[in-house]
């Protein structure tokens, strides 16, 4: 199909009709790094961003700061299924609409499987599925309130790799690709699109704390050399959310081809 085809010219003219619309957008993890990152770049597309902290709020404030009208501090914990029925509703009750649902928020806890504690391996595996499950179910009816709804899971390439030491995280974010593909067939017909985000190793504030030898070891299994950037995982969560209007039941890996 050429570039100036009608079909094209029809497609391009709805996804600038889309970028225009009054979207609203729930992030969790929004007080810093991939969180705050995506919520940047969703505030630059001119969607509004409900940004969900468990414990930091001054870094979702300081986005309210900069953008006034369009940043919701709201709080959530994924341990406390009601705070995310109380999210969603201050959403409701705020924007009366939600067209993008961004979960990226959860827990960390490593250690070999033999020495690691199991009530901590455990809580790994409960707070990260059954918070995922408990901010999915509250949003989906507001979310099918509207059109051309999206939900981004942020998952993980450990998952589909493994990692030493990463059992419990491993597991979790293993497990979003089965949830998300599933969910994508459950909501397909009411026109909310499910798809996985899976970053490598990314440079963040948690991840600063990698040992130098180690930094070097992954850089150099990763095919482009490097860790990758907060922006370039923002970017890839933004085109799953906003333009991947044709992608359902998706896994992206933005890992620099660390998987491969």
């Amino acid at each position: 199909m050429s570039q100036d085809s009608p079909d094209r010219t029809a497609a391009d003219r709805t996804a600038a009709e889309r970028t225009a619309a009054d979207r609203t957008s729930l992030v969790t993890g929004a007080s810093r790094g991939i969180g705050a990152g995506i919520a940047r770049h969703l505030l630059d597309r001119g969607v509004r961003v409900a940004g969900a902290y468990r414990s930091g709020r001054d870094g979702v404030e300081k986005l309210a700061t900069a953008h006034r009208d369009r940043v919701l501090p709201v709080h959530l914990d994924l341990g406390d299924p009601d705070s995310a029925v109380d999210a969603v509703e201050q959403v409701r009750a705020t924007w009366g609409r939600l067209d993008s649902l961004v979960l990226n928020a959860a827990v960390w806890d490593g250690g070999r499987l033999t020495r690691m504690d199991p009530d901590a391996w455990w809580a790994v595996v409960e707070t990260n599925l059954r918070g995922t499950a408990a901010v999915v179910r509250a949003a989906v009816p507001l979310l099918q309130e509207g059109n051309d709804a999206s939900i981004v899971l942020v998952g993980s390439v450990v998952g589909h790799v493994g990692f030493p030491g990463d059992t419990a995280y491993a597991s979790t974010k293993a497990a979003l690709v089965g949830f998300a593909r599933s969910l994508a067939k459950e909501l397909a017909a009411t026109g909310v699109r499910v798809n996985v985000l899976a970053p490598g190793f990314v440079d963040t504030d948690m991840t600063a704390a990698v040992p130098e030898g180690s930094r070097a070891t992954i850089a150099e299994a990763t095919l482009l050399g490097r860790f990758g950037t907060v922006d370039e995982i923002a970017r890839a969560a933004v085109f799953l959310s906003e333009d991947a209007t044709f992608c359902t039941g998706t896994v992206l890996a933005a890992d620099g081809g660390w998987s491969l």
